[in-house]
């Protein structure tokens, strides 16, 4: 791990990182997510890239110009904010993560901030083990980059298996509570493809999904 990210009484993050926000709701959610976020505008020599569904990264930078009393456009014409969409396709959502990062490092940015809201097993999204895939190669994309990435897990709205599977064995950190944590049931993404991806149970049975 090259660095830290952080500031009083926040998280202090390594660079690069990936780390899973377990929360209840949008009122955890949202101060987590905010003061996440608000380092980065803070920070002239940072980055941000909100992705997720369509709208999602626009509500948060809302969000943020709410709290900071500023309009953030002049950012984003910059290149210094970022939104990105998640896509049906995993193979053009990976794509839509990475093509942002680089252009985030050829602008010089000492770090990224990344902020990862989306959806598990909607139509119109990639499906779950596609997900799963998806989160596990973040750990790859990001490992030589100076990037901190923030993935929300609603634990009162995500399935179980999502939370097990996604959160819990793709991100070697986890935070909750205000609290940053290294995950001891993190797997790998070389391990996770074969001991997991490969075994997981709705495959094998369509009832349980």
């Amino acid at each position: 791990m090259s660095g830290r990210a952080g500031a009083v009484d926040a998280p202090v993050f390594p660079v690069p990182s990936h780390v899973a926000l377990l929360h209840y709701g949008e009122a955890e959610l949202r101060p987590a997510v905010l003061q996440f976020m608000r380092e980065a505008v803070d920070r002239p020599d940072e980055a941000l890239f909100c992705f997720g569904e369509p709208g999602v990264g626009e509500r948060l930078l809302r969000d943020v110009e709410a709290q900071v009393g500023r309009d953030l456009s002049a950012d984003r014409r910059a290149g210094r904010i970022v939104v990105g969409q998640s896509d049906p396709d995993v193979d053009q959502q990976l794509e839509n993560f990475v093509v942002p990062l680089e252009a985030c490092r050829g602008r010089g940015f000492a770090l990224v901030r990344f902020v990862g809201i989306v959806a598990w097993n909607v139509p119109r999204f990639p499906p779950p083990e596609d997900f799963l895939w998806f989160e596990s190669k973040m750990n790859e994309v990001i490992a030589e980059l100076p990037v901190v990435g923030l993935c929300p897990y609603d634990l009162g709205r995500i399935p179980a298996r999502a939370i097990a599977y996604g959160a819990l064995e793709t991100h070697p950190l986890v935070l909750s509570h205000g609290l940053l944590r290294q995950n001891p049931q993190f797997i790998p993404p070389d391990r996770y493809l074969r001991e997991r991806l490969l075994r997981l149970p709705w495959l094998e049975d369509e009832s349980v999904m």
